[in-house]
């Protein structure tokens, strides 16, 4: 499949970074998510609108290209393991984000709901097979020594927190499956209440029908 950078004639800054930089060739990397990180999990003290989390001031544009960039050294990475699914996983991904970044973030999905985030369960290495990776960094989960743990969303999809809470910043669903989540925005609330309604009022319908019929 094409990327983002192939569609519209651009050179990848990924693999022409690589060129250069060999920085992403070890068996670990670990990106600063300070910035997507929610207040209470960094120690960040600067007031400076660049600095502040998506949380604090809501996303930007700029918010999602270093998510893609994030996502873009996990692609390379996987280069020479010849993972090509994972590789076009994550190139949907970065496509996606480069495409909201170019509308400003105007399009797409809500951020998750900041509660929803907050309390993400963590899940114990006991509740995770041996050969479990994240569908991200696909890195196993067993071999992960980051601090931040393990988490599931509700659709049963496990993520390093690490990877998953910058996603969720930005779009309130799984990246995998797209399933939904909770979001704080009022406009996809109220498309979701709506949504419900039509759907309530379709079933009595079919229900009056059935029972007439």
């Amino acid at each position: 499949m094409a990327s983002y950078y192939d569609d519209h004639s651009l050179e990848d800054p990924f693999k022409a970074r690589k060129k250069t930089n060999n920085s992403y060739g070890g068996s670990s990397f670990n990106p600063d998510l300070s910035h997507f990180m929610p207040r209470e999990e960094t120690e960040s003290t600067s007031s400076s609108p660049s600095s502040r989390s998506p949380s604090a001031s809501g996303p930007d544009v700029g918010d999602f290209r270093r998510l893609a960039e994030m996502f873009g050294a996990f692609r390379e990475r996987e280069e020479p393991l010849g993972d090509e699914a994972h590789q076009e996983f994550l190139d949907n991904l970065i496509t996606q984000l480069m495409d909201e970044a170019g509308a400003s973030g105007k399009h797409g999905p809500p951020p998750a709901a900041k509660s929803f985030i907050r309390d993400l369960p963590f899940v114990p290495q006991k509740d995770l097979k041996r050969d479990e990776a994240c569908i991200i960094c696909n890195e196993n989960f067993q071999e992960n020594d980051s601090k931040a743990g393990v988490t599931k969303l509700p659709c049963k999809h496990h993520f390093d927190r690490e990877c998953i809470v910058p996603w969720l910043e930005l779009h309130n669903n799984c990246p995998a499956c797209r399933a939904e989540v909770p979001s704080d925005d009022p406009e996809w609330n109220r498309k979701r209440r709506e949504a419900e309604l039509a759907k309530y009022a379709a079933e009595a319908e079919i229900d009056q029908d059935w029972m007439y019929s």
